[in-house]
């Protein structure tokens, strides 16, 4: 079988094809858990120093706006570890009001 014609014959088979169909309820479920990871991967979540930092704040700002609701309440990975998904950091960045600065 080191023949690669024969083993492609073997593989298009029908027999072939029905014992091993092309998509089961697993690998579905796993094709949508990678696509999953990829929209996860594509929003990051970031700690609180580099939230304050994307939010252009400095943190004990950041903090009083995230405690005030201005900001996102962060999402805690462990006990100690609050996190913010960087989208609805942006979001809420846009929707906040500007602070007006003496001219």
């Amino acid at each position: 079988m080191s023949d690669p014609t024969t083993r492609t014959a073997l593989l298009s088979s029908a027999a072939h094809a029905q014992r091993f169909p092309a998509d089961t309820p697993r690998r579905a479920a796993r094709r949508a858990n990678r696509a999953g990871a990829r929209a996860l991967a594509a929003d990051p979540l970031l700690t609180a120093e580099e939230s304050a930092a994307e939010a252009g704040r400095a943190l004990s700002t950041f903090w009083r706006d995230v405690k005030r609701g201005i900001l996102p309440a962060p999402y805690y990975v462990t006990p100690r570890s609050p996190r913010w998904r960087l989208s609805e950091l942006r979001a809420a960045v846009e929707a906040a009001p500007r602070a007006r600065t003496a001219a």
